[in-house]
């Protein structure tokens, strides 16, 4: 527990944006869309000259020529360095990675989809060389070789269940083990990468001493020695440009300014960081060549960034560095990571709705010690966010029982200034005792940090959710083939054959089909995510990310595309939980015990989506049905009957020699793209509408009874129970909460919640006739930031479907 300098909060509280930031805000806005093909040219031109070489060898060559070539730049408000293209706002290719992902390539117009709704322009010259590129990687990739895999044991199942939407994430994504986790960041700043070169070294040493005969450890170490030393060069083109530049220039200031970006980047990240700029820098340049090596996972994750900044902040503010100087480098690295772009695959489009980085960054929460670990760079932090007002980073609170007042009302405050449920806020207690409940060690379990959304990781093990095709899998549209006999929602025979629910006698004969179809999907994906695994590593290599990712990669020798029983964590979010209860609890009600509908009646009112006179009047009275998310008993004991059994389901599955999977159900804007794999459910929604968003939040607008009768529902529902992390989301009205006295009780609110075991909360403080007004004249409301599931994104950005998801969310009063 840091004993906390009140004097240096009110200073904290006094400080604005520098003009730095604010030239670098500008010119971000005024940036168009654009898509940089120089590093696909160059990791084609390597594989060409390392043909028949080892793999992992090839692969640190790669990121090699691509860090010595690109194209690089220092902008007039740069006084930290290093980003993955020239532009302010741009991002590279991953064809080498994904394979033929960019459909767009192959049309002769040059206009790339980068969004649902946003596009970029490519020449015929890169049209051409992305169209070269995906020729030569598309075949060997991984996902072409993994799909083909699953078609030899499964036929076209996968694609098809992925096609309706019944699992994803697709294998075009490019995850592989801790893509999307942090890196080792306090090892990086203590002791610098000319560190882990020793140590590959020394391993490379002590293998020939003993005559190792594992000649791939061997190979791992000198590709560890490749990629270390190229980061180190990198950042040195960065320091010659800046001399260079320095050298033409006339002013004194910028030539001083130029001249600190030489001495800084000639010397970080290659040794320990000596002060917050140069650890600032150093993990700058870290970050930007992870995403060169993998720009699909442009995800430059803080961890606790409160915790290991910490000292650099103190010693510097002792030392007689400015505040003003040490909070506009921190903006700087916060806008930068958090508007990081990438060329989304197909899904992914769908279940982010946006192409920013879903990077994120944590403050407060319990230490080593047991206590809360909160300090002034937490405080610091939140500011800044509220000041930037982007929908990027991911802001999260640990809220433990010590968490103090001064730090929950800037998070409220900084919520106030965002509106887009920035900061969202997680529970330690829950999270930390799922580690443990799990076999983790409380050590390491205290250590955990936000992953994307909500999803924690924790930096001693490698973190593959997501990776082998495992992220999600669609409650909703499991219940739309259980009402179908097995037919998914493009009418193919994806799922078991489980009867036609016409002729089931009651209504546990119509549960007992849908948890058939449960198992059979979940335990289906978690095989070929299986046989994903031991694919992966035959086609790609990360030495970059394997070496900084994971401390545990250095001793073993191994590249963090092959996983390891010991080190690696596997998760899974089943979702649509909520929805399945409301709709089970309907056929219940109103077919099975009050007879208001034939099953047959039912199931013509979902095949129309609710058509005509008659559909209409059995689509309100499946609304007007008990809905979770109201204190109703009968609700709230579905809702937790299906969470139960759906976790108890995935525990089922033997995952050996690997641990079993860990159950997180988070958000993104996956509700949109669930929805599309379900027509009309029997709770009244119509057919590929939005599902219910987060995982923990009811059905919009079905949560009629204020927001503390959606809280007792949250806690009556038992996820914390079986699942690490539950998204809820709740809305609030802006120009309502303005008082101190308001503020107290949202504080008060979210402490009550947590309190009562609740896993994770976040608020859109916004007003619903904003919303309207933003949807009917967007050019007015380009900054709006609303929280979609897990995460924020600008509303004007975001597709007609989840806007209108947004609007019609309650919107209570506190």
């Amino acid at each position: 527990m840091y004993t906390i300098d009140t004097g240096l909060l009110a200073r904290i509280d006094a400080l604005s944006l520098s003009p730095r930031n604010e030239a670098w805000r500008a010119a971000m806005k005024a940036a168009p869309w654009r898509v940089y093909v120089d590093r696909e040219r160059e990791a084609l031109a390597s594989w060409k000259e390392t043909d028949g070489m080892d793999l992992q060898l090839r692969f640190a060559l790669q990121l090699k020529r691509v860090l010595e070539n690109v194209p690089i730049r220092i902008h007039p408000f740069d006084e930290i360095v290093g980003r993955p293209t020239p532009g302010v706002i741009g991002c590279q290719t991953a064809i080498n990675v994904c394979g033929d992902y960019i459909h767009d390539i192959w049309n002769d117009d040059g206009v790339i989809g980068v969004t649902l709704d946003a596009e970029a322009y490519l020449n015929p010259e890169e049209l051409a060389l992305l169209r070269e590129a995906a020729r030569v990687f598309d075949p060997i990739s991984m996902p072409t070789r993994t799909y083909a895999a699953w078609r030899d044991l499964v036929g076209s199942w996968a694609e098809d269940a992925e096609a309706a939407k019944l699992k994803d994430p697709g294998l075009q994504n490019g995850i592989t083990g801790q893509s999307t986790a942090t890196f080792t960041w306090p090892k990086i700043l203590r002791v610098g990468l000319l560190g882990y070169i020793d140590e590959a070294k020394a391993h490379i040493e002590d293998a020939l001493a003993k005559k190792e005969t594992d000649i791939n450890k061997i190979y791992f170490w000198r590709s560890a020695v490749i990629v270390l030393e190229a980061v180190i060069a990198h950042a040195r083109r960065y320091a010659d440009l800046a001399r260079e530049m320095a050298a033409a220039e006339t002013d004194p200031a910028e030539k001083a300014r130029l001249l600190r970006i030489a001495e800084t980047c000639d010397y970080v990240p290659a040794h320990p960081a000596r002060t917050l700029h140069e650890a600032l820098q150093a993990m700058a340049i870290c970050s930007v060549c992870k995403v060169l090596e993998n720009p699909m996972q442009n995800n430059s994750h803080w961890g606790r960034p409160d915790q290991y900044l910490y000292p650099f902040f103190k010693r510097d503010l002792a030392n007689g560095v400015a505040l003003e100087d040490m909070a506009s480098d921190l903006a700087d690295l916060i806008g930068r990571w958090g508007t990081q772009t990438f060329v989304s695959d197909d899904m992914n489009k769908e279940t982010h709705q946006v192409n920013f980085g879903i990077n994120n960054l944590m403050v407060g929460g319990l230490g080593q010690d047991r206590t809360d670990q909160s300090n002034e760079l937490s405080y610091l932090f939140l500011h800044l966010v509220a000041e930037l007002k982007l929908s990027s980073p991911t802001v999260g609170l640990r809220w433990n029982e010590g968490t103090p007042d001064w730090l929950m009302r800037k998070a409220i405050r900084t919520n106030l200034e965002t509106k887009g449920g920035i900061p969202l806020f997680q529970n330690d207690h829950v999270m930390i005792g799922s580690y443990v409940k799990d076999g983790i060690p409380f050590e390491e379990a205290v250590e955990w940090a936000g992953l994307g959304c909500v999803y924690p990781s924790i930096p001693t093990r490698a973190e593959h959710y997501g990776a082998e095709g495992i992220a999600a899998f669609n409650l909703a549209g499991l219940l739309h083939m259980t009402l179908h006999n097995g037919l998914d929602i493009n009418g193919k025979q994806t799922g078991l054959q489980t009867g036609d629910p016409r002729d089931f006698k009651d209504f546990e004969e119509l549960v007992s089909a849908f948890f058939k179809q449960h198992q059979f999907l979940c335990h289906r994906d978690f095989w070929l995510g299986g046989v994903a695994r031991e694919i992966c590593h035959e086609f790609i290599r990360t030495p970059l990310l394997s070496v900084l990712g994971l401390e545990a990669s250095m001793e073993l020798g191994q590249d963090l595309t092959k996983a390891h029983p010991d080190y690696s964590l596997f998760g899974i979010s089943d979702r649509a939980i909520i929805d399945v209860a409301d709709s089970l609890l309907a056929v219940k009600k109103l077919v099975y015990e009050e007879k208001k509908l034939t099953m047959a009646e039912l199931m013509e009112a979902l095949d129309s989506n609710f058509a005509g006179r008659r559909g209409e009047e059995i689509r309100q009275l499946c609304l007007s049905q008990p809905k979770y998310g109201n204190d109703d008993a009968e609700a709230d004991a579905m809702v937790k009957r299906i969470s139960d059994e759906s976790a108890r389901i995935i525990r089922s599955y033997d995952n050996a020699p690997y641990r079993n999977m860990m159950i997180s159900r988070e958000g993104l804007a996956w509700h949109y793209f669930g929805g599309l794999g379900a027509g009309a459910l029997p709770d009244g929604r119509k057919a590929l509408e939005p599902l219910n968003d987060g995982s923990l939040s009811p059905m919009r607008g079905a949560d009629v009874n204020g927001p503390t009768a959606v809280l007792r529902s949250a806690c009556s529902s038992g996820y914390s129970d079986v699942c690490y992390a539950a998204v809820l989301n709740q809305k609030f009205s802006a120009s309502l909460l303005q008082s101190e006295e308001s503020i107290d009780k949202l504080i008060a609110y979210t402490n009550a919640y947590m309190r009562m075991n609740g896993s994770h909360i976040q608020y859109n403080i916004l007003d619903t006739e904003e919303l309207k007004e933003a949807k009917r004249e967007p050019e007015k409301h380009g900054d709006l930031i609303v929280r979609i599931g897990g995460f924020s994104a600008y509303f004007v950005q975001l597709s007609p479907g989840i806007q209108d998801d947004v609007i019609y969310r309650s919107e209570f009063e506190i």
